[in-house]
């Protein structure tokens, strides 16, 4: 899995695979104890998937470098989360400036939610094959160009058009950021740090992006000027200058190398465009579906058509995978027989929805209900990134804290139970009601949260197989991705169970109930599915990030 690079060129030094990591402790040690019999490799190659001796790309960079490169990964990752749960707070004033009806309004953040989820998985499979570094670089410097175009638009279906193409060249950046942190970091403790650190960049971004869209809504011009034109405008101050340092920090990066597959025939070969063709169509289907129910109704055919249609197509992509050699499928059965990798990769689609389904509420109540500045009603929510940011710091000073999953997961996850079940109890979320229930719930359970996320980010990443980060990461992130889409689509039908939408309380809490028992019902999943991984006898303990 290696390639030490120097002046003279690439040097290939024979290497045997470590043992398959396990998620329960996710790192081996890079030096085996004893060197592994000819049985024991072959059994490790089949766990991980591959059909030929892996290499492990690592370049030669100072610390400086290297952090420097982590810093832009990080950047680009809370920029593509920031395009959505800054909308939270933009979706009132966009729709009045462009004149998007009711019904639609829902599409400001979703048109970019929906391309950026469907397209993670081509994009990371594109990265393994060929060149991350120019994946990366391209969409990075395209979602820059994109955000300026849009600060300019009138017309609402450009909008939507050109927000869809930014989620497209958002989903770039992500699996190409995963596939680098694998080759910029060696393995061990510093891959393990970049990962815990590149992992918690998406819920504070998620967290914070209400707050920084709240400081934009204090400027007070419009037209041209308007607070949410110059907020797609510091995007592009940010992206586009960021793209252009990663062009200088990023070492040069070629796929296909881990894999053994080199030639352009092979390559194109091997992106398995069926494969990719049927999980893209199932991804964007089944979005496109959840979001319709929510804005028009669960019983017409504008849900139940493209919902059952992508659903479908789930067992028609699994059915192709299982047919292709391991070396050419997109996801090899191989993978998902990696311990707990199929666990921690479904329990996912809990995460960033968690916090969805009361960001959502808790800004629209304090803003619209009780007549509360935007500002105001953000800095309401602050708590939850505060939370989040001290345990995401806790994590990288003392990583060994996600070493185990299983536990902390357990602990996190039974706190963030706990927030819902105080906020069903809530008679109301301002005043003494606010201190009681409200404040409280939102700073254990986002701590809570935030560990799950970090801890699931990492054990799935640390396991994941060379020459396969990019796909990893990217349907990883699509799980996270798609649990925003189902829970806020979900509860958008809970909104109406009695008259009156938001305004009514009890609609309100009937969506907390929902999701309590939701986080719950994942919650048992994960005790009675993830199997903790005993160490080997005779194997050097594994070790993540000290």
């Amino acid at each position: 899995m290696s390639h030490h690079q120097d002046h003279g060129g690439v040097q290939q030094p024979a290497a045997v695979t470590p043992p398959t990591p396990a998620l329960d402790s996710t790192v081996p040690s890079p030096t085996p104890t004893r060197p592994p019999t000819p049985s024991e490799n072959e059994s490790q190659m089949t766990a991980v998937g591959q059909d030929t001796l892996e290499k492990e790309v690592a370049f030669p960079l100072s610390n400086g470098r290297k952090w420097c490169a982590l810093l832009v990964f990080v950047t680009s990752l809370f920029i593509d989360v920031l395009s959505s749960s800054a909308f939270f707070v933009f979706t009132a004033p966009i729709s009045e400036d462009l004149g998007i009806i009711f019904e639609q309004q829902t599409w400001i953040i979703t048109s970019y939610a929906v391309s950026f989820a469907s397209f993670l998985l081509f994009w990371g499979r594109i990265c393994d094959l060929f060149s991350a570094k120019a994946v990366f670089l391209y969409g990075f410097g395209t979602v820059g160009i994109l955000n300026l175009i849009l600060s300019f638009l009138k017309d609402r279906y450009s909008f939507f058009v050109l927000r869809a193409l930014t989620g497209v060249a958002g989903a770039c950046v992500v699996p190409a950021a995963y596939r680098l942190i694998a080759e910029v970091f060696p393995p061990g403790e510093q891959r393990g740090r970049a990962y815990t650190i590149y992992g918690m960049t998406g819920s504070l971004a998620n967290v914070s992006g209400t707050i920084i869209a709240g400081v934009f809504e204090l400027i007070p011009n419009g037209g041209q000027m308007t607070a949410w034109r110059w907020f797609f405008r510091m995007v592009a101050l940010v992206t586009i200058p960021s793209a252009i340092v990663a062009h200088f920090v990023i070492p040069p990066h070629e796929g296909g190398h881990t894999l053994e597959i080199t030639s352009k025939r092979e390559k194109i070969k091997a992106m398995d465009l069926p494969g990719i063709g049927f999980m893209l169509c199932a991804q964007l289907l089944l979005i496109m579906g959840l979001t319709f129910g929510a804005t028009y109704g669960w019983t017409k055919a504008s849900f139940l058509a493209p919902f059952i249609i992508g659903a479908l197509l789930y067992p028609v992509f699994f059915w192709w995978e299982s047919r292709l050699p391991e070396i050419d499928a997109l996801l090899p059965p191989s993978i998902w027989r990696i311990p707990n990798v199929t666990v921690l990769v479904v329990f996912a689609l809990i995460t960033l929805g968690w916090w969805g389904v009361n960001f959502m509420p808790f800004l629209e109540l304090f803003h619209q209900v009780h007549g509360e500045s935007m500002l105001l009603s953000a800095v309401r929510t602050l708590p939850e990134g505060i939370a989040a940011a001290i345990f995401s710091s806790m994590l990288v000073v003392w990583p060994s804290l996600t070493r185990h999953p299983r536990t902390p997961i357990i602990i996190s996850m039974t706190m963030c139970c706990g927030a819902y079940a105080l906020w069903t109890q809530a008679k109301g979320v301002v005043g003494v009601d606010y201190w009681k229930w409200v404040f409280p719930g939102m700073v254990f359970g986002s701590a809570g949260m935030q560990i799950v996320l970090v801890a699931t980010n990492v054990g799935v990443m640390q396991a994941a197989p060379a020459g396969r980060e990019g796909v990893i990461g990217a349907i990883l992130q699509t799980s996270m991705q798609t649990s925003s889409v189902i829970a806020l689509s979900i509860q958008a039908g809970l909104f109406t169970v009695n008259p009156g939408g938001l305004y009514n309380f009890a609609n309100v809490q009937a969506s907390w109930y929902f999701e309590l028992g939701w986080s719950i019902l994942w919650l048992i999943g994960f005790i009675v599915f993830y199997k903790p991984q005993k160490v080997a006898k005779g194997q050097a303990m594994p070790a993540m990030a000290h």
